[in-house]
């Protein structure tokens, strides 16, 4: 659970292909209800957490201004993999992206010329958005450091 002040982050642990959630519309006081009961661990730049809000059961305080140091911090305090799952969760609405069987099915929603360039085109289930692997997704392991 990713509190308001590390929607980056968020994003960043998504690409990795991890499940991160938020929620913009409710108050961190909620959020850590909520994270509590998902049994999540709650990722927070918030250093007066303990006196501010209700017990947090599992929680990550980071210091750190910079998204990629942070996600750095998060990928090394959890010993997580950061590149077995990249790209392959909507960074959308956090869910496992699918392989689109027949492209012609998405021909009319990329611009002609991706639909030329790239052969694997992947789905999100539950936003309909469509993904492919272009030149964002090396430029985006360049600026997480990450191998792609």
């Amino acid at each position: 659970m990713v509190d308001h002040m590390l929607l980056k982050l968020g994003n960043y642990l998504r690409i990795l292909g991890y499940d991160a959630t938020w929620e913009t519309t409710i108050r961190t006081h909620e959020l850590i209800l909520r994270a509590n009961r998902e049994d999540r661990v709650f990722l927070t730049r918030n250093t007066r957490l303990v006196e501010q809000y209700p017990a947090v059961h599992r929680a990550l305080v980071l210091t750190d201004m910079n998204p990629v140091t942070q996600l750095h911090h998060v990928v090394k305090r959890f010993d997580l993999d950061n590149t077995s799952f990249l790209f392959s969760k909507c960074i959308r609405c956090n869910r496992i992206l699918e392989a689109v069987v027949d492209r012609n099915d998405i021909k009319h929603r990329v611009h002609p010329n991706v639909f030329s360039r790239y052969d694997k085109f992947y789905r999100c289930p539950c936003c309909d958005a469509v993904f492919w692997k272009g030149t964002h997704v090396r430029d985006t392991c360049c600026k997480l450091r990450l191998e792609s």
